[in-house]
């Protein structure tokens, strides 16, 4: 009980801390921005690269303090990475601003760690993952591959008599998660997925994969637990913990006799979006037979507050969760909360050697302003996406992404003094997302640490921190024992707890 006190100071006054550096820079990390994802760009996100569209319209360069535009009007690009590690005290290569370097400094005392410790590739040869893995691998992308075996090595670190290898899948989709830790790892896995095509999916990829593996080693015959796929919406407003529970026995067939303290099992969640994170924590708290959960979340910009539309008439909104965060009114913009998906690690690589490609930004921006400028009604509209800068001129640009949305960008536009004064500025446009950019794990770590208050709020005991970093996403797990908090970078959804 001391050590749960103590660590809710701790996180209280980091939490407090944290939100008065967002309040400050609010003006930078609200800037307005615009996702580009495949085929179109839109407003509402999928966390892609998010844009700051409005930057010429808005003036933003000039919002900056004077010391930070003087600096960074002469810094080249390739220098920003840094800007983008802050964990450990390198050797600082550039003479930053005061306020940067505070702000780095704090940065390395609040922010959870995204840093992964130095750990041994396990290679278990009797494994029927890591003896077939080819066979999983197929129509599973080279990202989500890799969350699943991250989340498949965590799973095993789990004492197999706390939950008996029985592991829940709420929002499974096409089961690619459970597919891999029931036939490749031997997890007794039951899913319930609200999509119903997506449902059959994962039935009909199950089959495939199965007719391949006994093809491959007959013994797994008869000894294989396969994934249990549910055409079911659990309602998480209002949960009912016992029928929860009865609709588990059911499904993977527990003996109806057998104790009801006898049945056990791990919630799990890849890429649950914005509210369903924070609802199975819920589920978490109020089942008793639910002895962890862990999750890799997505979209925290997604989450409902207490202010936003989706949930106003209930008191179970997404952001804050905590007692102690709610009754200090802690917000974040949707902005903010946006930004703190982001895949920082991967963008500070192509600082480093691709960049130029990032004159998409500067494009993006660029054809905003002859956009307003010639149709008001049709601001910040949604243009046509993955256009690479580095493989197009802006005039081909122009040509191109506004196809569909009934408006020729005139090549006098285009051509014009403030266009090409625009342009010339790419490199402002990519050093202020960057400066964006540096602030997202600061804002992750407040959503992070919200949820491991109210898990403590609630009586969870004997909490400790570890931590993992895996490229691409972010993962918070709590046990009923143990609260691992276990942040992921993110790339897409991408992509909490």
């Amino acid at each position: 009980m001391e050590e749960s006190l103590r660590m809710q100071v701790e996180l209280r006054q980091k939490i407090i801390e944290s939100s008065k550096i967002v309040h400050l820079y609010s003006t930078l990390i609200d800037a307005y921005i615009v996702v580009i994802v495949a085929g179109r760009t839109f407003v509402e996100l999928s966390v892609a690269n998010s844009l700051p569209i409005d930057f010429y319209q808005q003036n933003h360069w000039k919002n900056l303090s004077p010391s930070w535009i003087r600096c960074f009007s002469t810094v080249p690009v390739q220098q920003l990475p840094e800007l983008l590690s802050f964990e450990s005290r390198h050797r600082e290569t550039n003479v930053w601003p005061l306020t940067v370097l505070a702000l780095r400094s704090l940065f390395r005392r609040l922010v959870h760690t995204r840093s992964k410790p130095a750990e041994k590739p396990q290679q278990n040869s009797t494994c029927v993952y890591h003896k077939h893995s080819g066979l999983f691998q197929k129509s599973v992308k080279l990202k989500k591959r890799h969350e699943i075996e991250q989340f498949a090595s965590d799973c095993l670190r789990e004492p197999v008599e706390s939950f008996d290898r029985t592991l829940v899948d709420i929002g499974s989709g096409q089961g690619n998660l459970a597919r891999t830790l029931a036939y490749g790892y031997g997890f007794r896995v039951c899913c319930l997925e609200q999509n119903e095509s997506f449902v059959k999916v994962a039935r009909q990829k199950d089959a495939e994969l199965w007719h391949r593996l006994k093809k491959l080693d007959a013994s797994l015959i008869g000894s294989t637990l396969h994934p249990v796929h549910l055409h079911e919406k659990v309602n998480l407003e209002h949960i009912d913990p016992v029928s929860f529970v009865q609709l588990l026995r059911d499904a993977l067939n527990i003996e109806k006799e057998q104790k009801t303290e006898g049945f056990q099992f791990g919630l799990i969640g890849l890429h649950p979006c914005g509210d369903l994170a924070p609802s199975l924590l819920r589920l978490f708290l109020a089942c008793q037979e639910c002895r962890f959960v862990k999750l890799v979340c997505c979209c925290y910009m997604k989450l409902s507050c207490e202010n936003s539309t989706l949930n106003s008439s209930s008191k179970e909104y997404g952001f804050p969760l905590s007692d102690f965060c709610r009754t200090i009114d802690l917000t974040l913009s949707y902005e903010a909360r946006e930004i703190a998906c982001h895949a920082i690690e991967q963008y500070r690589d192509k600082l480093k050697s691709n960049y130029q490609e990032l004159k998409v930004h500067a494009y993006r921006a660029a054809i905003e302003s002859i956009i307003v400028r010639l149709r008001p009604d049709l601001k910040h509209s949604g243009l046509k996406g993955g256009i690479k800068a580095t493989e197009t001129t802006f005039d081909e640009y122009c040509l191109r992404a506004v196809d569909g949305l009934g408006i020729v960008i005139p090549v006098e536009e285009i051509q014009s003094e403030e266009t090409q004064q625009n342009l010339a500025r790419w490199e402002e446009v990519v050093k202020f997302y960057t400066l964006r950019l540096m602030f997202a794990p600061l804002i992750e770590t407040i959503v992070l640490y919200d949820r491991l208050l109210f898990l403590l709020e609630k009586g969870t005991q004997n909490v400790y921190q570890s931590h993992q970093t895996v490229l691409l996403n972010r993962c918070s797990c709590s046990h009923r024992c143990t609260f691992r908090s276990v942040p992921i970078s993110t790339e897409s959804c991408h992509h909490s707890v």
